[in-house]
C-alpha cells in the first residue's frame, strides 16, 4: 500500500471529522429526546406525588365523611313503594312552601352498583324566596336528594318564578336474596 499524500491525509482527516460530527449530531438528538422524555416522566411523577400528598392531607376529612355515610346510610330501594313515597315527600314539601306544581314526571330508576336513584322531573312556579327555601330544605344532609337539569326563569306573568328541575333520591339497591 502506498503512502498517502498530504492532501489525501487532510481529506481523510476532514472526512473522519465530518463523520464524527454527524454521528455526534445524531447522538445529541437521541440524547436530547431521551432527556425530554425523562423530564416529562419526572414532571408527571412530581404531579402524581403532589396529588397523593393532597389526598393524604385530606384523608381525615374523607374518613370522617365515610363514617358519617356508614352511620346514616340511605334507605333501601323497593320497586313498589319507594318512588311513590319520594313523590309524596316532594309534593308535601312543595305545597308546604306555597309553590304550585305545573308538571311532575317520574322517570326510570337508575342503578349504579349498590345504589339506585329515583328521578322526578318537576316544573313549579312560585316566589323566588319560597323556591330557594324549598331547595335548601330539600338538600339537607342525610336526605340523599340531588338536583340536576336546574333551570330558573321568570314566569310569563312576571310576578313569580318558574323552576324546572330533575330531583333524584339515592337509595341502597335492594340486594337479591341468595339461595343456598
Amino acid at each position: 500500500m502506498r503512502t498517502l499524500t498530504r492532501n489525501e491525509r487532510m481529506l481523510a482527516g476532514s472526512l473522519g471529522a465530518l463523520v464524527f460530527l454527524f454521528i455526534n449530531l445524531a447522538g445529541m438528538r437521541w440524547v436530547a429526546d431521551q432527556m425530554r422524555t425523562e423530564g416529562a416522566k419526572i414532571r408527571q411523577l412530581e404531579a402524581e406525588t403532589q396529588a397523593s400528598r393532597l389526598l393524604v392531607k385530606q384523608r381525615p376529612y374523607w374518613v370522617a365523611r365515610r363514617e358519617w355515610v356508614d352511620a346514616h346510610a340511605p334507605e333501601a330501594y323497593d320497586d313498589r313503594s319507594t318512588r311513590a313515597k319520594f313523590q309524596q315527600e316532594v309534593q308535601a314539601g312543595i305545597l308546604s312552601r306555597k309553590l304550585k306544581i305545573d308538571s311532575q314526571q317520574p322517570l326510570d330508576t337508575e342503578r349504579d352498583g349498590d345504589l339506585a336513584v329515583a328521578n322526578i322531573d318537576l316544573v313549579m312556579t312560585g316566589r323566588l324566596e319560597d323556591i330557594v327555601r324549598w331547595l335548601q330544605a330539600t338538600q339537607q344532609p342525610g336526605r340523599y336528594v340531588s338536583l340536576g337539569n336546574f333551570t330558573l326563569n321568570q314566569s310569563e306573568d312576571g310576578n313569580s318564578m318558574e323552576l324546572q328541575v330533575r330531583l333524584g333520591k339515592v337509595y341502597r339497591a335492594a340486594t337479591p336474596a341468595t339461595s343456598p
